[in-house]
């Protein structure tokens, strides 16, 4: 399957369940139980499936992958952090803007592209580059305890038993001590990541909400800007600097394309920052990175 299929196959599912919400097929809260079967079972089976009959021999290079996440996603939230200065926002809504600014969708939307046009081999890269985000979602976990308060352990609980975390830790540790699980274990992840992808979109386009939007325009069109022009361009940058080529080049690109994490939105409602912007910034970057992934993938040919 080409891009710009992928793309469209894509589009399909995310209309698809914001289609049902808008018909009452399905309701908005529908999909917290449709993200607890994707967080907690299809991905995690989806990425050990990766991990496990992957090609870890290059393990290294693949490490720059997550380091090269982190910086670009820094730099994105320094730029949103900067703009909501100068614009006055209040204290709730500049961490509002300069979360979202900064944390990437490379899970929920970035592994079905990335799975759909560069197959299982661009996936690991893909996991790579997730994990980057995973530990920006953990530092933004401290930084907002410091800032507003909370428990520790909270945020150490929510990383350690993040099951895509340990679906690539025991992926990784399988493949590397060529550890032999069996014929019909792979089957039964296979079934069981198969259900990713659909389940993922449509979960996506349950949670699409364009009501908050009107009020935080510019924080959302500031936002959308870093996350699907200017985070690839120092993502293509920073390949360029570290001397990444091929599908690692390629994939971390991509990824840096990608819009808003709805993690961010997860942080927001956490810490009780600005739930509304972050909605909009979420919700405004997604839409408009169905027009520019295709651009995207197109220029990177």
């Amino acid at each position: 399957m080409n891009s710009l299929e992928t793309i469209i196959s894509i589009i399909v599912l995310i209309i698809i369940g914001y289609a049902a919400k808008r018909i009452g097929l399905l309701k908005p809260e529908d999909s917290i139980t449709l993200n607890k079967v994707v967080i907690n079972i299809a991905i995690p089976s989806l990425i050990f499936m990766a991990m496990y009959t992957a090609d870890l021999s290059n393990i290294g290079s693949l490490a720059e992958i997550t380091g090269l996440c982190i910086l670009v996603g820094a730099a994105g939230g320094l730029v949103g952090y900067i703009f909501s200065k100068i614009r006055g926002y209040s204290k709730k809504t500049r961490w509002s803007v300069t979360v979202t600014s900064t944390m990437f969708n490379s899970g929920f939307l970035g592994y079905p592209v990335v799975l759909g046009v560069f197959g299982t081999a661009g996936l690991v890269r893909a996991v790579f580059y997730d994990a980057g985000s995973t530990i920006i979602f953990i530092c933004f976990g401290i930084i907002f305890l410091l800032l507003f308060g909370g428990k520790y352990s909270e945020i150490a609980k929510r990383a350690l038993l993040f099951p895509p975390v340990w679906g690539i830790v025991l992926g990784v540790a399988v493949n590397l001590l060529h550890i032999k699980i069996g014929s019909m274990a792979p089957s039964i992840l296979k079934y069981l990541s198969g259900a990713a992808i659909p389940l993922i979109m449509m979960s996506l386009g349950l949670s699409l909400d364009v009501s908050s939007l009107k009020n935080y325009i510019e924080e959302a069109i500031a936002v959308s800007g870093i996350k699907l022009i200017l985070a690839p361009l120092i993502a293509l940058l920073l390949v360029s600097i570290f001397g990444l080529s091929g599908l690692n080049s390629t994939v971390t690109v991509v990824e840096a394309g990608m819009p808003s994490a709805m993690l961010a939105l997860v942080l927001a409602i956490t810490y009780d920052l600005d739930v509304k912007a972050a909605s909009a910034c979420i919700f405004l970057s997604t839409v408009l990175s169905m027009v520019t992934l295709p651009i995207l993938m197109l220029i990177l040919g």
